[in-house]
């Protein structure tokens, strides 16, 4: 039966996106993802972009670096680590998260999310702008694993204990589940999709042109950290020392800090308030939030994930899905 509306005739065999399956195929190892970003206008708007250059999108990633490495310092660092690992910037895109973004960019991941770390995110990804680095991966071939799918596994596990010296997490230094300085895209599907969150339309058609060029990027990339760091004062981003300079401020989060000290319990949304209101001031700012990326609830219980992970192997040893 058809239905009639005023943007046409609906019929109940037509397809639910106009994506060619051989481009979802290309791009991901994930069934659920593949189903569920076909109609997701992010990703179709890129996949408009850059459908006819898919291996140029299998030879990119996105790595962000986050407003705490700014704060922690760890620009350089983590540009020294991604061209150590045959990694280099074609494109940087400076950009501040909002509420809106944060929410787009982790829509299929923040069902699990406890409101406390969801609230977290708005409050440090908003503190400063975000550094996104379009990196070519001088490694990559036809046939080879992704660009996405190397720095993901490079990135080394959210589990300390699983990490190696040589994953990006353990070179930074990750503080904890959210002071973890950069943001990297799963596999080429997710880089596509995260181009359209952040990029308008013309910013993305002089990012496709520059990866297809081979842009240098790295003085831009450099002029992007010089700024930031002048803007966003140096931060040790520790727990305890966070807290013991609390604890000599005047007001509201002094007291806070004072009756921590004393044995008392701090709620979670006593520190988000804090943040929030700025009653503590810029010098305090990172204290605060320090204090409640360490201590704030990070998922709920017993909530699973819409897909799972996406790991090296799936690549190695798994033929495309179909879309």
């Amino acid at each position: 039966m058809n239905t009639q509306t005023s943007l046409g005739t609906a019929h109940a065999t037509d397809a639910f996106h106009d994506i060619p399956p051989a481009l979802i195929a290309a791009v991901t190892r994930s069934a659920t993802k593949a189903r569920l970003y076909g109609v997701d206008n992010y990703f179709r708007e890129s996949s408009r972009l850059f459908g006819n250059d898919l291996d140029a999108v299998l030879g990119i990633t996105l790595c962000v670096l986050k407003p705490e490495a700014a704060a922690g310092r760890r620009y350089r660092r983590a540009l020294e680590a991604l061209r150590d690992n045959g990694f280099r910037p074609v494109d940087v895109v400076r950009f501040r998260h909002n509420r809106l973004t944060v929410r787009e960019t982790w829509r299929f991941q923040l069902n699990f999310a406890s409101g406390e770390r969801i609230d977290a995110m708005d409050l440090v990804l908003g503190s400063a702008d975000s550094v996104l680095l379009v990196l070519k991966d001088e490694r990559w071939a036809p046939g080879r694993v992704p660009a996405a799918v190397r720095l993901t596994a490079l990135k080394g596990p959210s589990d300390p204990a699983q990490r190696r010296p040589e994953h990006l997490r353990s070179r930074l230094g990750a503080v904890n589940g959210l002071f973890n300085f950069t943001h990297t895209s799963d596999e080429p599907i997710d880089v596509m999709r995260e181009i359209a969150i952040v990029c308008d339309g013309q910013r993305r058609e002089l990012l496709r042109a520059r990866v297809l060029e081979g842009y240098d990027a790295l003085p831009e990339a450099a002029d992007a950290f010089d700024d930031l760091e002048a803007q966003v004062a140096e931060h040790d981003l520790d727990l305890e020392n966070s807290w013991r300079r609390l604890a000599q401020a005047p007001g509201h989060v002094g007291d806070l800090a004072r009756a921590r000290a004393a044995g008392q319990e701090i709620p979670v949304r006593a520190v988000a308030r804090a943040v929030r209101d700025g009653s503590a001031g810029p010098a305090h700012h990172w204290d605060l939030l320090s204090v409640l990326t360490h201590t704030l609830r990070f998922n709920e219980p017993g909530i699973g994930r819409i897909f799972a992970n996406v790991l090296l192997s799936a690549w190695q040893d798994t033929a495309a899905v179909g879309a």
